[in-house]
């Protein structure tokens, strides 16, 4: 009965440090990779957009502004006239509602027909979805995008999970990810640095306090939209762009 008690003690301690740890990186919701571990040290938060800002969904930013996102295993042609960076965390749920339900409305109306392109930039906001974004650079490119869609879609499950990893490389290697490659791609110091790079320039660059915003380049401008539009309004805001 005794040893019983000793295990019961020590499980409930262990849930309890979990959910003391996952409650402080969920409030920081900012890190640095150092020595092969994640450091908490920025906050960010998801976002919507506010119903009562005024109607103009765009803010227009410096045309001089230089960045150094990759235009690569985008949606769309490579010579559309309108670029659009999605910026996003795996683990947010507004991004999850633009990725499943406005793109693929984008895809219709603009993609398909040559006048978008569509770069998703990975902008973490906890550990977890640190996690998932390694892994979206890690899987083949002909399968990032589904990848993308399997962890949008089921949030959840590997977001409230105590074992985070194991789920997510499921994912990836549903995708075509290799089991050595998957770990190899989380302990990948370098890929760490590279997202966390990018995460820095735009919080740096395009003051983004949270997920997800939308970089829009067009004849060398450029607009940023913060937290998610009504469809309608983001889609006469690109006809109008395009006109």
């Amino acid at each position: 009965m005794e040893k019983f008690i000793r295990r019961l003690s020590s499980i409930i301690t262990t849930v309890l440090i979990y959910v003391i740890c996952a409650y402080g990186y969920l409030s920081l919701k900012g890190f640095v990779f150092h020595d092969g571990t994640f450091t908490l040290v920025q906050p960010a938060t998801a976002q919507a957009l506010d119903d009562n800002a005024p109607h103009d969904i765009a803010v227009k930013l410096d045309d001089n502004l230089a960045l150094n996102f990759k235009l690569a295993d985008t949606l769309g042609k490579k010579d559309a006239p309108l670029v659009m960076y999605e910026l996003s965390s795996l683990g947010c749920t507004h991004c999850a509602h633009f990725h499943l339900n406005i793109l693929p409305k984008l895809k219709k109306d603009f993609i398909d027909n040559g006048d978008l392109q569509v770069a998703f930039i990975n902008f973490p906001l906890e550990r977890k979805s640190m996690q998932a974004a390694m892994l979206s650079e890690c899987v083949p490119a002909q399968n990032r995008e589904n990848f993308l869609k399997m962890v949008f879609e089921n949030q959840r499950e590997w977001g409230l999970s105590f074992n985070s990893e194991k789920i997510l490389k499921s994912y990836a290697l549903a995708n075509g990810l290799k089991k050595t490659a998957a770990e190899e791609c989380l302990k990948n110091n370098a890929l760490a640095q590279q997202i966390i790079s990018d995460r820095q320039e735009a919080i740096d660059k395009l003051k983004m306090q949270g997920t997800p915003a939308f970089l829009i380049v067009h004849n060398g401008q450029y607009s940023i939209i913060y937290g998610v539009p009504d469809y309608e309004d983001l889609k006469n805001y690109l006809s109008g762009l395009l006109s």
